[in-house]
């Protein structure tokens, strides 16, 4: 049998054949005689392989290597001279010799060059597929670019056999290249940090042409940038290949050798190769990102939407409810009121008192109710600099947060970083109310003491005001329902109306609200509010002086509340008259010459927009003052384009009538001229 060495020279190989145990394998001792006599040709070869990472001690280590291999044949024994090979490998490799040069270094002894340098390369190639399939199985495994580029860089380091490797993407917010991973021995936090301009170092500028550069001395290259906080390398070399996605550059894959090592022409097909996958994971995941996107955008949408619309499904109810209880809140009201007139008795006035009171509170209740479905409309805004509200709602709840905390054993913690400066147009009490209740959630939250930080700013148009606390949290179904009627965490300490009446109060201002929260980390409030300035309102003054006595028309479709009206009415020393529903009242109104009608808004057969256009049609000088339990849900505009001079909410007090009519008597009066 004939086999071919290093030379190229075939010597014959006897027959392979167990050895017995007074005689060595002859493949060992044809292996024994070929390395001794050429011992040194072979450490010559070996040391070859190793100088370009051990230097001066690569002589060394070859022949270390030649002696260990001459002691194993010497032994007789082919797994002495296999555990000699692995040792000196893990030797070598732990000294910074890379795998491919390990290899090339172990086998040089007993390969042809030729032989050994098609097998290098084959083994090379097969490494390079490797990698290949492995990103690409990654790939269609995950749509994660982190992952995707994780497992890229180390791949290509491996196969490479390079120090470093790490890949840029192109920020177009920034309009900077920035490491997204990369896979290095040291200084992975400094290489992290770097950013790059377009057309900055090598790697941008790689990015600005679209071309694939090998630059092997970086250092003698004035476009090489440093890498701050890293000592500086006396010889490295780099690959750079741009990553292309729609014909644009996405970013660049760069490679580094650090102690000199060349990068070669041939090493580009590859690395393009791995650039191409990763143009293709940059792309799949920047589109798997924007439908996520457009996907949770779209379930927010449709949360708002059925927010909404279980909201203003519970105003329709609720607005209908509500003018129920105004009616019957009026006729308690007045009556009460009536009595107080002409009872004396102190006794008997001390309980007309209380049940005066609790119409009353029952119709702030109401007008509650009112609220958090969201169909106010009588709210005047003005401007306002929200600023100031927020100042003035954390001195109002200082006792809480400060006070209240220090009694209870516990520290609240309020920060404030207000640098909003456009102004808003709005209600400044219904905009405390609102900020009030998000502090006293926010300690409420907080029942082992923290951090509650209020925010404002200016954004695009828009007034941003945050409310930050590291309480408690709330669940995603608890989060789902926080601004649902009636729906409380506090148990018996909550009414379940906080945020939904903040809810409309910042609807009504045109407003929005998001909240973010999660179980054990807190909560976050944003309120955006647009811009603007509040038109400046007159409020008509009170003439003084004697009621004016005028002839007045009431009329409603309730009989209770009709005659409760009328009886206050004829207190205050009017002439009244009286008319049951819509249509009798028009009749009456032609009829008579009356100096104002007071008429209710929601009755079956005329309505009281109806009725204010038949009257001012005949009548134009005839004031019209509606007093319905839909007051507060009118807007302005509507009222005076129905003819309609004053608005009064049910339960309308004496006070309230008596200021109606002395505007409708001012506004009769007869005007001298100048």
């Amino acid at each position: 049998m004939r086999s071919r060495t290093l030379w190229g020279r075939y010597v014959t190989v006897p027959a392979l054949v167990p050895p017995s145990p007074t005689r060595r394998s002859p493949l060992i001792a044809l292996l024994t005689r070929f390395v001794r006599r050429h011992h040194r040709a072979l450490v010559e070869r070996v040391a070859d392989e190793l100088r370009p990472v051990l230097a001066d001690a690569s002589r060394r280590e070859a022949g270390m290597f030649l002696g260990r291999v001459a002691e194993a044949l010497k032994r007789g024994r082919i797994s002495d001279l296999q555990r000699s090979i692995e040792e000196t490998a893990l030797v070598w490799s732990k000294m910074g010799v890379p795998r491919g040069d390990v290899h090339r270094a172990l086998l040089a002894p007993v390969l042809p060059p030729d032989l050994f340098a098609a097998l290098h390369g084959e083994r090379n190639q097969k490494d390079k597929l490797a990698a290949l399939l492995a990103v690409s199985q990654t790939m269609m495994n995950t749509l994660e670019l982190d992952e995707v580029l994780s497992t890229l860089v180390k791949h290509v380091r491996r196969v490479f056999g390079v120090d470093e490797c790490t890949v840029f993407l192109f920020d177009e917010q920034d309009q900077l290249l920035k490491p997204a991973v990369c896979d290095v021995e040291r200084y992975e936090e400094e290489v992290m940090g770097v950013r790059l301009k377009m057309g900055e170092g090598i790697t941008g500028s790689v990015a600005m042409s679209g071309r694939a550069e090998i630059v092997n001395v970086a250092e003698d290259d004035p476009r090489a940038v440093q890498v701050p906080g890293t000592p500086a390398e006396d010889r490295s070399s780099l690959l750079c290949v741009p990553l292309h996605s729609r014909s644009r550059v996405v970013g660049v894959i760069t490679l580094s050798n650090l102690d000199g090592r060349p990068f070669a022409e041939e090493d580009l097909e590859p690395a393009t190769l791995f650039a191409g996958l990763c143009s293709s994971a940059i792309a799949n995941a920047r589109l798997y990102e924007d439908t996520r996107a457009a996907y949770e955008e779209l379930r927010e949408t449709q949360t708002q939407l059925v927010q909404s619309a279980k909201l203003n499904a519970l105003g329709e109810m609720a607005g209908g409810v509500a003018h129920d209880f105004n009616n019957i809140l009026a006729a308690i009201l007045g009556r009460t009121q009536l009595l107080l007139q002409r009872i004396e008795e102190p006794e008997i006035r001390s309980q007309l008192r209380v049940i005066e009171q609790a119409a009353l509170d029952g119709a702030h209740t109401v007008r509650r109710v009112q609220e958090f479905t969201r169909v106010r409309h009588d709210a005047d805004f003005e401007t306002l600099e929200l600023n100031q509200i927020l100042e003035g709602v954390l001195e109002l709840t200082r006792p809480v947060w400060e006070e209240g905390a220090r009694r209870r054993g516990i520290a609240v913690e309020v920060s404030t970083d207000l640098t909003a400066r456009q102004t808003v147009a709005g209600n400044a009490s219904e905009l405390r109310e609102v900020f009030t209740n998000l502090v006293l959630n926010a300690v409420d939250a907080m029942p082992w003491g923290g951090e509650l930080r209020i925010l404002s700013r200016d954004d695009e148009g828009q007034v941003v005001v945050r409310f930050r606390d590291n309480g408690v949290g709330m669940s995603p179904e608890v989060r789902a329902r926080i601004f649902d009627p009636f729906f409380t965490t506090k148990a018996i300490k909550g009414t379940g109306l906080g945020l939904s009446v903040a809810y409309g109060i910042v609807t009504r201002h045109e407003g929005a609200i998001a909240v973010e929260s999660e179980i054990h980390l807190g909560t976050e409030f944003t309120r955006r509010f647009p811009t603007g300035r509040g038109r400046e309102v007159t409020v008509p003054e009170v003439p003084l002086g004697p009621l004016p006595r005028l002839r007045v028309l009431v009329v409603d479709d309730e009989e209770v509340v009709l005659e409760v009206l009328a009886d206050l009415l004829r207190v205050l020393e009017q002439e009244v008259t009286t008319a049951l529903g819509g249509v009798a009242g028009r009749e009456a109104a032609l009829r008579g010459n009356f100096d104002v009608v007071f008429s209710d808004l929601g009755m079956p057969d005329l309505n009281g927009w109806d009725l204010a256009l038949a009257v001012k049609s005949t009548c134009p000088g005839t004031g019209v003052v509606l007093v319905t339990g839909w007051g507060t849900q009118l807007e302005g505009g509507a009222a005076l384009a129905h003819g309609v001079d004053l608005v009064l909410p049910k339960p309308a007090s004496i006070d309230d009538l008596d200021r109606a009519l002395r505007q409708i008597g001012e506004s009769r009066r007869p005007r001298r001229a100048a």
